[in-house]
């Protein structure tokens, strides 16, 4: 009787690179349906996601705090 050898291979785990500072705060947003639509509409005619908008959004009202030099 003549017996095979298995092979055994160790498979790297695939996905996603861990990142060196995780987003793990979820913030809820209430919106009025009119609200909704306008952002969803914004996120779409500029080509981003709604949480893009929103995180550009507060990039803006940070800069606008920041005193002129």
């Amino acid at each position: 009787m003549i017996m095979k050898w298995m092979e055994v291979y160790i498979v790297a785990r695939t996905g996603r690179p861990k990142s060196d500072n995780p987003k793990k705060t979820l913030i809820g947003l209430k919106l009025t349906e009119e609200e909704a639509a306008r952002l969803k509409g914004y996120a779409s005619k500029h080509d981003m996601t709604i949480t893009q908008v929103l995180q550009r959004g507060i990039d803006m009202q940070y800069a606008m705090d920041k005193p002129a030099e």
